[in-house]
């Protein structure tokens, strides 16, 4: 947080008007000279404006100082235990000492230039006026802090967004690279184009930095995607892919947002059954991208190994889409249904 002293005086400076404005009022009333006029006007800048503007900067820098490592209470003691009296003493210094050896003149009269009098007289005006120096620094510190925790909440949402995309990359590829292996060992044909889409879906993932994408570029890695998993069986396997034709290419979307759906439905479903084929759906309908994975569960040869990839997809929503998406997931016996809500941002 830096200093903002030159706002500080102008607002000292309106503050301290404003407290003089009814005599300078008064004042205009009586005068019809020019002369007179700017006499009045500038009559509230004599030396005690300068004593108490000095005395609000000084005030200011020791709440700066103080307040964000000491707190309230003991910034509060030593302004009112040492930079209060400080403060009385040195108006007393200038305006009855310096100016008095200059123009002859107290600011004071004699009456009230008793010990008790000047002090609780000056320990008003001085908290006074002070208090437009302690008001200013409250403000500008709330607005420090709160730009302060944005800031960090910021910087703790983007380090776990890299924790999340670091641990798609390995997940995805340790899962595809099963997959290749046994097409390798068997020497598929499809050995090589496996490996070709593998290279193309890694490319778009480690390359993609952005924290959106045109939702063309992802439609497009899902196909890429379904494509490298169909060549790893050695039967049919039973889908239907349903994607809205003509969607506009301006559209955005998370990137890697889709996949996680597709990649539990193979590495999870029954793709042989006819009459349970998995499908796939993706439609824009009034600024709501509407996307359903349903799927045959595949009891009989049920993946064990951990997967990471619906929950890692579920904390990035709510991170980059929070209260813009809704994630519905329905299980049971049989069926596997995921589907997901989320709200197009123009």
């Amino acid at each position: 947080m830096k200093t903002k002293i030159p706002l500080l005086l102008l607002c000292f400076l309106l503050f301290y008007y404003f407290d003089n404005l009814t005599g300078i009022f008064k004042g205009l009333e009586r005068q019809n000279d020019v002369i007179g006029i700017v006499k009045i006007i500038f009559d509230p800048l004599k030396s005690s404006f300068f004593v108490f503007a000095f005395n609000a900067v000084l005030t200011y820098l020791l709440f700066y100082k103080l307040y964000p490592t000491k707190g309230t209470i003991i910034t509060i003691l030593v302004y009112l235990m040492i930079g209060l009296p400080i403060m009385i003493g040195m108006r007393f210094l200038i305006e009855e000492v310096i100016l008095f050896g200059i123009t002859g003149h107290h600011n004071y009269n004699m009456k009230n230039l008793t010990p008790k009098i000047y002090i609780l007289d000056n320990i008003y005006f001085t908290l006074y006026f002070n208090m437009i120096a302690i008001v200013f620094f409250g403000v500008q510190y709330e607005r420090f802090s709160k730009m302060s925790k944005q800031a960090l909440e910021l910087q703790v949402r983007n380090s776990e967004l890299s924790f999340l995309k670091s641990q798609i990359n390995p997940h995805f590829l340790f899962n595809n690279l099963n997959s290749i292996y046994t097409l390798v060992y068997h020497q598929s044909e499809n050995a090589l184009p496996a490996i070709s889409k593998l290279s193309e879906l890694l490319r778009y993932m480690l390359y993609q930095k952005e924290d959106l994408v045109l939702l063309s570029k992802e439609i497009g890695y899902l196909r890429n995607f379904i494509d490298l998993q169909l060549m790893r069986y050695d039967f049919t396997p039973q889908l239907k892919l349903n994607i809205q034709e003509n969607i506009e290419d301006t559209i955005p979307i998370i990137p890697l947002s889709l996949i996680p759906f597709v990649e539990n439905a193979f590495k999870h479903g029954d793709l042989r059954d006819e009459t349970s084929p998995l499908c796939i759906d993706l439609a824009v309908k009034e600024n709501w991208l509407y996307f359903k994975v349903t799927n045959k569960k595949n009891n009989m040869h049920k993946d064990e190994t951990g997967g990471i990839g619906l929950e890692n997809v579920k904390k990035r929503l709510e991170l980059l889409m929070a209260g813009s998406f809704d994630l519905d997931i329905h299980e049971s016996k049989e069926i596997f249904i995921v589907a997901l809500k989320m709200k197009i941002h123009e």
